[in-house]
């Protein structure tokens, strides 16, 4: 199982492959499984590929004194970075991008890439919205519920149509532990005061930016002007895919994939 231990804190993370490094950084109340097979996918072609479980979220240690700090989870992912042959990838999801941001941000010898999916830089009073929306999932509802309430949101109007079936079985496999939802609930409220607008200038890697046409959550203009911060920053946004991304698109796989190897 490997581990790496940074101070009091314990991070797990999966390991497969052979090759350069790619850190997969989850989003929202996720952890390494979040990524189904991706892992096993960079690992095909020719990366190690390590998934975070974040710190809050066993088998990584509890969150400490139930507050998520950013800073934080950005050296936790460093640390993990640092396990691994370079040159280094970091790809965050959604919360997970900004994770990356952060640890980009850092000037870290550790990172080579940034690739941030679905993910903004930018608070706005929309995207506090949003997540206070997700605090409130968490804490209000019925977690058995957590997976219907969230299905039309995670995914674009193509994938629920065209993939009923799959949406149906990660529904079912959507049962939040005490631990998860608490790690939702610490992260939903750091998120609604994160504005990482200042971290953009301070990040000297080529990024990469994409965006799902379909995306509700994060809004497709809002991944735009995150790459139009970044100095060194590629942008695209994938027609027919919504906010999981690599789930829904194959060719957005495949462009960081690209990006990885460029």
């Amino acid at each position: 199982m490997p581990l790496v231990e940074r101070g009091d804190r314990r991070i797990h993370y999966t390991l497969e492959g052979d090759g350069p490094g790619v850190v997969l950084v989850p989003g929202l109340g996720s952890g390494a499984r979040l990524f189904g097979t991706l892992p096993r996918r960079f690992a095909r072609s020719g990366f190690t590929c390590a998934a975070v479980d974040p710190v809050g979220l066993g088998p990584s240690s509890p969150l400490p004194g139930g507050a998520y700090d950013f800073t934080a989870a950005a050296e936790d992912v460093l640390a993990v970075a640092a396990m691994l042959p370079t040159p280094v990838t970091v790809v965050g999801t959604s919360l997970g991008g900004k994770v990356a941001l952060r640890a980009a941000a850092m000037g870290s010898e550790h990172v080579d890439k940034l690739v941030m999916l679905c993910s903004s830089a930018r608070k706005t009073p929309r995207s506090e919205r949003v997540y206070r929306w997700f605090e409130i999932l968490c804490t209000e509802i019925d977690g058995d519920l957590l997976g219907e309430l969230t299905a039309p949101f995670l995914f674009g109007e193509t994938f629920l149509n065209d993939k009923p079936t799959v949406v149906d079985n990660i529904v079912r496999a959507t049962r939040p532990t005490v631990a998860s939802r608490e790690l939702m609930r610490a992260q939903a409220a750091a998120l609604q005061a994160f504005d990482g607008a200042d971290l953009c200038a301070a990040v000297d890697v080529p990024a990469l930016c994409l965006a799902g046409a379909e995306d509700t959550l994060t809004l497709p203009r809002e991944v735009a002007a995150t790459a139009a911060m970044l100095p060194r920053a590629e942008h695209q946004c994938f027609e027919n895919a919504g906010h999981s991304l690599l789930l829904e698109s194959v060719d957005a796989f495949d462009r960081v994939l690209a990006f990885a190897r460029s």
